[in-house]
């Protein structure tokens, strides 16, 4: 902030315009045994093509399994090591989308 001798906020509105706006959300899914190794299996899956209508393009595996959503933005499941508990993340360039792919995602988990 120094540098460019701008508040946080004008700095937020720099990056923004650039970038575009992006919005994040965790849920925090509370397990049967099993379940949340069947989810990273499920979400692992390269038959897996599409989540919420939305195509998966990438996936990554370094902590948990993130998909990228074409253009929308990626969600990520990631298992805790200690407990049946499993993280959903989710980023994308819009509120209600993000909103909505982890409400998806759990569903799916839940059917597990």
């Amino acid at each position: 902030m120094a540098w460019h001798g701008k508040s946080l906020g004008e700095m937020l509105a720099v990056l923004t315009e650039e970038f575009g706006e992006y919005h994040y959300g965790r849920v925090d899914l509370d397990l049967k045994p099993g379940q949340k190794e069947r989810a990273i299996a499920h979400f692992s899956d390269a038959k897996l093509t599409s989540v919420f209508n939305l195509p998966v393009v990438r996936r990554e595996d370094m902590d948990g399994i993130k998909l990228y959503l074409g253009e929308v933005g990626w969600v990520m499941v990631r298992a805790s090591g200690t407990e049946n508990l499993l993280r959903v993340y989710c980023e994308t360039s819009n509120s209600e989308t993000t909103r909505r792919i982890l409400n998806a995602v759990t569903q799916i988990v839940r059917e597990l």
